[in-house]
């Protein structure tokens, strides 16, 4: 049986403001936003958005990453990775599902297989996770995508000098 969770809000639930400079462990789950600086791990079980004048070194774990500052170092993200400019990311990613705007640096490799839960545990556990709970969250997480794209739904239109339409087989 399929247990459905209440949507989570997109609301910020921590922030590290522009004058913070943190060295360490970063475990989390919710929505934290990083504008100072950050060096070491960082885990998290949702979104971890990196503010433009953020100077971060670490090794990153999330569900979902949003990146306009710089980064140093190896990320890896369940569902995916957005970095917007002026990001610049030095290091290599793995993520089912990359954006990169106009106005990026990227230098490293990137690795788009699926990405299973290889995030590792949270210091703690929250209090509304309960054990089973991760197969139900990959599965509600599987909805995010988009549905199927068929070529087949949006032919323009290719007439040849016979006249009738014609579709490209592949």
């Amino acid at each position: 049986m399929l247990r459905f969770r209440k949507a989570k809000s997109d609301a910020v639930t921590g922030f590290l403001g522009s004058q913070t400079e943190f060295a360490g462990k970063l475990s989390f789950s919710g929505v934290v936003h990083l504008d100072g600086t950050f060096q070491g791990e960082i885990i998290s079980r949702g979104t971890l958005v990196v503010g433009s004048e953020s100077v971060v070194h670490a090794e990153i774990h999330s569900n979902v990453l949003k990146i306009a500052g710089e980064v140093r170092g190896d990320l890896t993200a369940t569902e995916r990775i957005e970095l917007y400019p002026p990001a610049k990311v030095y290091g290599n990613i793995r993520t089912p599902s990359l954006v990169v705007e106009e106005g990026v640096i990227f230098e490293g490799t990137c690795s788009m297989s699926s990405v299973q839960a290889d995030i590792p545990a949270l210091a703690s556990s929250t209090v509304d996770e309960q054990p089973g709970d991760e197969e139900s969250m990959e599965a509600i997480s599987a909805q995010a995508w988009p549905p199927a794209y068929d070529e087949g739904d949006h032919l323009e239109d290719e007439r040849d000098d016979k006249g009738p339409l014609h579709k490209d087989s592949r």
